[in-house]
């Protein structure tokens, strides 16, 4: 059951001769808040993509370091420096969900 009585409601805007002004939003605010809306993911799916890139570009990279280091321990170390950095650029970049996956991941790493 909804409240449909006037004190629940957008008080109606008025001109200055009492007419009742329209308060719905426009066409034009419609189309600029679809417009806005589309940025918005267009500038995250950017964001989300770039981090993908690093992370590769970080994979790509261990495999020879990987075959330089003569220590197991080293490399585990690298590898714990290189989580929390792609954490750190996970949030910076706004990409919770690989946020949370990394979060776990390290913390996976830190017990045993």
């Amino acid at each position: 059951m909804t409240n449909t009585k006037p004190e629940w409601g957008v008080p109606a805007k008025r001109s200055l001769d009492g007419e009742i002004i329209d308060q719905g939003p426009s066409q034009t605010d419609n189309v600029a808040a679809q417009l806005e809306s589309d940025l918005q993911q267009e500038r995250d799916s950017r964001r989300e993509e770039r981090f993908y890139w690093i992370f590769v570009l970080v994979i790509i990279a261990n495999v020879p370091l990987l075959g330089s280091m003569l220590s197991a321990w080293a490399y585990l170390q690298t590898l714990l420096l290189e989580l929390v950095l792609l954490i750190g650029l996970a949030d910076w970049l706004g990409v919770d969900r690989v946020k949370v996956l990394l979060e776990k991941l390290y913390a996976k790493w830190l017990d045993k």
